[in-house]
Parts: C-alpha cells; sequence; structure tokens
C-alpha cells in the first residue's frame, strides 16, 4: 500500500514544529490546562418569580437612564427609536406600578395577620 500523502501544516503546528529545538517548550499538562475550559458554576437554585420581576425592573431602569444619558450629551433620535423609548417607559411605569400593589397588598396581609386575635 503506498503512502497517503500529507496536507501542508500551516498556523500553530507549523510554528511549533519550526522553533528551534533549544527553544523552551512548555509542558503536556500545561498545554492542557491552557486549553482547559474554566469549570462551570454550580447550579444556582431556580429563580422566584418576585426576584424575576424586580430584575426585570431594574434592567428597564438601566435601559432608559442610558437612554436619557445619550440624549442629555446631544445624541438625537429617530421617531422609531422615540417610539420605542415611550413603550419602554410606559412598561416600565406599570411593573413598577404592579410591584408596589404587591408589596402593599402584602405588607396588609401580614398587618392583618399580626392582628388577628388567636
Amino acid at each position: 500500500m503506498p503512502p497517503v500523502p500529507l496536507p501542508a501544516v500551516s498556523g500553530p503546528a507549523q510554528a511549533a514544529a519550526s522553533a528551534s529545538p533549544t527553544a523552551p517548550r512548555a509542558s503536556f499538562g500545561a498545554a492542557l490546562r491552557a486549553r482547559a475550559r474554566p469549570p462551570e458554576p454550580a447550579a444556582a437554585p431556580a429563580a422566584s418569580p418576585f426576584r424575576s420581576a424586580l430584575q426585570a425592573v431594574e434592567s428597564a431602569r438601566v435601559r432608559l437612564d442610558a437612554a436619557l444619558s445619550a440624549a442629555r450629551a446631544g445624541r438625537t433620535f429617530t421617531a422609531q427609536e422615540l417610539l420605542a423609548l415611550q413603550s419602554d417607559a410606559y412598561r416600565h411605569a406599570q411593573t413598577f406600578e404592579l410591584a408596589s400593589k404587591v408589596v402593599e397588598a402584602g405588607a396588609q396581609s401580614v398587618k392583618q395577620a399580626v392582628q388577628t386575635p388567636v
């Protein structure tokens, strides 16, 4: 069986092959550690719906603050961007209002439970 020709080597493999034999080389273990993926973080507990809602409110606030600071810096917005900004502001206000009502209802429930004679 005749030998099969190999393709030309290029890239890092060619650089490693053309390095002088006296050049220091990393050990095989060091090369593996360098290529290894970082350890995956431990699975976080599932986020509660309340936490998810608060994170959504916070991310909306951050987006609106960024848009307002860009406007203060002199950026001009297109009509579509302004409509999207208005929509985001409305959604943010509605979400915040709903969150405040939920917190108020929870506080009233706790207050009523504490005042109930046993």
